[in-house]
């Protein structure tokens, strides 16, 4: 009997000190998942809450709806109510006309090869959510992208973080590269985001 315990009590120690690195490290899955069969054709809106780290069952619970209603919004463009947009517009800081822009060319970046996103591009500070989002959104290396474009990384991660207004040629490119207006992918940038504020409308959220 003696000898059985012992014998067990081996087979436990061992056990637990072949199991001991992985004690305390869990199962880890990413924040934000793609579903293999959809895109993404709200990219404005993914786009902020990737910037944010919101995800989208968080949003669900805050707006008082059911994520699968939230995943409909991101990945089917669905348009929300009145009231919905409203809140998300507010909780975010973004007009609607920015947040729930009529995106037509949400699929055109499909298979682009400008290297892959790692989440270590969106820490710190992130002043154009939008542009930071949209490379997670597509998966791009904002640093592979700057040198396929022939733009310093450095400038490019200005852009993102600092919220720097791009020349004239810059906008044009990353406006085109994206297939979003200037005024919708540069919206927190620069003097355009104090302009819009003093010309929004009281009743604009």
């Amino acid at each position: 009997m003696i000898e059985q315990l012992e014998q067990t009590k081996t087979r436990i120690q061992l056990l637990a000190e072949s199991n001991r690195s992985k004690i305390g490290q869990g199962i880890r899955k990413p924040r934000f998942r793609k579903p293999k069969n959809w895109t993404v054709q709200n990219r404005i809106l993914m786009a902020i809450l990737i910037a944010e780290d919101v995800k989208l069952s968080e949003l669900a619970e805050l707006v008082g709806v059911a994520p699968r209603t939230v995943a409909a919004w991101i990945y089917e463009g669905v348009y929300p109510t009145e009231e919905h947009r409203a809140f998300i517009a507010h909780r975010f800081g973004l007009p609607q006309t920015v947040l729930f822009y009529p995106d037509t060319e949400w699929g055109r970046l499909e298979g682009d090869d400008s290297g892959k996103f790692y989440k270590r591009a969106l820490l710190g500070a992130k002043k154009n959510r939008i542009l930071a989002g949209l490379f997670a959104v597509h998966g791009i290396s904002p640093a592979a992208f700057s040198r396929k474009q022939g733009v310093s990384p450095g400038t490019t991660r200005k852009y993102m973080h600092a919220g720097a207004m791009p020349e004239p040629t810059y906008r044009t490119m990353f406006s085109e590269y994206f297939g979003l207006p200037e005024e919708i992918l540069f919206y927190e940038a620069g003097d355009r985001k104090d302009e819009a504020a003093r010309t929004k409308p009281d009743n604009e959220a």
